[in-house]
C-alpha cells in the first residue's frame, strides 16, 4: 500500500470523518475504492504531499502561486478508476473529461494560492488548475472548462 493511499485511509478513519470542523472536504467517489464516497478535508488532500505550482491563469492577473496535489496523485490515493471524470463544483457547474486526456495535461488541485488557504470568495476551497505558463498547448476553450474553481465532489467512471 502506497503512503498516499495510508494517508486517505488514516484521514478517513478518524473519529467523525475525514475532517475538523469547519474544515473544508472534497469528495471522490465513483469507481473509487472502498469505503467510497471519500471525503477528504483540505489537510487530507494536503497530506499527499504537496507541491507547488506558479502559473498565469485567464481569470487572474499575473502569475499565480498555487500549493496543492497533482490530480493524478489524489485519484491514486483514493484508487480511482474509469475512463471519464466529473468535476462538480459548488454551485453545480459540472464538466465531464476524459480521464487519461486530462491527466496528460498535468492538472493540479490547488489547496492554497500564495501560502494560504483559498476562500470559496477566492475560486477555493478547491480549484482544479494547470500548467498554461509552461504547457501553452493546454491554452484551449476545452481544457480551461476542465479547470473548475470552488470543486466539491469528483466523480471517477
Amino acid at each position: 500500500m502506497t503512503f498516499a493511499r495510508r494517508a486517505v485511509l488514516a484521514a478517513i478513519a478518524l473519529p467523525g470523518g475525514a475532517h475538523a470542523a469547519g474544515e473544508p472536504v472534497l469528495e471522490v467517489a465513483g469507481a473509487v475504492a472502498s469505503p467510497a464516497p471519500h471525503r477528504l478535508a483540505r489537510s487530507a488532500v494536503e497530506a499527499l504531499g504537496q507541491k507547488n505550482l506558479v502559473t498565469i491563469t485567464t481569470w487572474t492577473r499575473g502569475p499565480q502561486h498555487f500549493a496543492g496535489v497533482p490530480l493524478e496523485r489524489l485519484l491514486g490515493a483514493v484508487g480511482a478508476r474509469g475512463r471519464v471524470l466529473r468535476a462538480v463544483a459548488l454551485n453545480d457547474y459540472a464538466v465531464t473529461m476524459p480521464l487519461r486526456e486530462a491527466l496528460d495535461a498535468e492538472p493540479f488541485v490547488a489547496t492554497r494560492q500564495d501560502g494560504n488557504p483559498m476562500p470559496v470568495r477566492s475560486r477555493g476551497p478547491f480549484w482544479i488548475v494547470f500548467p498554461w505558463s509552461c504547457r501553452p498547448d493546454l491554452d484551449t476553450a476545452r481544457v480551461r472548462q476542465w479547470s473548475v474553481w470552488q470543486l466539491a465532489r469528483i466523480e471517477a467512471g
